[in-house]
């Protein structure tokens, strides 16, 4: 790292030179302010960063490669569930999520899911039910996952009448990371925004993004096409 700052310091300069000889000086000359060998010099060392960061590319991928958990192949299901907690208009809001999923592609997964939200010390509440699919481009026992949902949901509060049906729909966008804990169990923690056609006004959501904890098991093969999981 120290050498690469070095480099890169020396670059800056460099350029910074080279710019500065294509303008005169006090007389109206041009004076060259580096000499070709210091120009060879610098793309020397323009070659060397780029290969060192092409090397750690290549070292990168080997690990990804070499360290992947079978948890991400095709043909793998998961459950998970936690808790979610975000806070909108000066009002606390948990929520209680499950899921379940299934592995289409390697790192990627699609699934249902299910989640039951309250506002602290308000009567408001809903319910939602949704399709997701998740992308997880790195698949070691640190690995991490971007997603997003669909969902269907229904509010109930106390200015909702009885028989009345205050239905939404959201998207939501989640982006996170997982720890692998136990031969087949995760620890995951994300954060997740959302976006709504239509909500209750009086329950003061906001619709926030939310910080969300939970835990995967992973149940295997489905369907013969699966590996066995590390």
């Amino acid at each position: 790292m120290k050498n690469l700052l070095h480099t890169t310091t020396l670059l800056v300069g460099l350029s910074v030179a080279a710019y500065a000889q294509n303008n005169a000086d006090s007389t109206g000359r041009n004076r060259p302010l580096i000499n070709e060998e210091t120009k060879q010099e610098a793309r020397q060392k323009a070659a060397e960063v780029e290969e060192k960061v092409s090397e750690e590319v290549d070292r990168s991928i080997s690990y990804q490669q070499r360290n992947q958990l079978s948890w991400f192949q095709p043909g793998n299901a998961f459950v998970g569930g936690g808790l979610a907690f975000g806070v909108a208009n000066e009002q606390v809001y948990l929520s209680i999520n499950t899921r379940a999923g299934y592995f289409f592609q390697p790192g990627f997964a699609a699934g249902l899911r299910y989640d039951n939200e309250r506002l602290v010390g308000n009567q408001y509440r809903a319910r939602q039910f949704g399709l997701f699919t998740r992308y997880y481009p790195f698949r070691t026992r640190i690995s991490s996952f971007i997603g997003a949902s669909l969902n269907s949901g229904r509010e109930f509060s106390e200015t909702i009448g009885a028989n009345e049906k205050s239905r939404y729909t959201s998207v939501g966008l989640e982006i996170g990371a997982m720890a692998w804990i136990l031969r087949r169990l995760g620890a995951e923690i994300s954060y997740e925004g959302n976006f709504y056609n239509r909500i209750d006004p009086t329950a003061s959501q906001g619709r926030g993004g939310r910080l969300k904890f939970g835990v995967n098991y992973y149940l295997g093969q489905f369907g013969g096409r699966g590996q066995r999981n590390r």
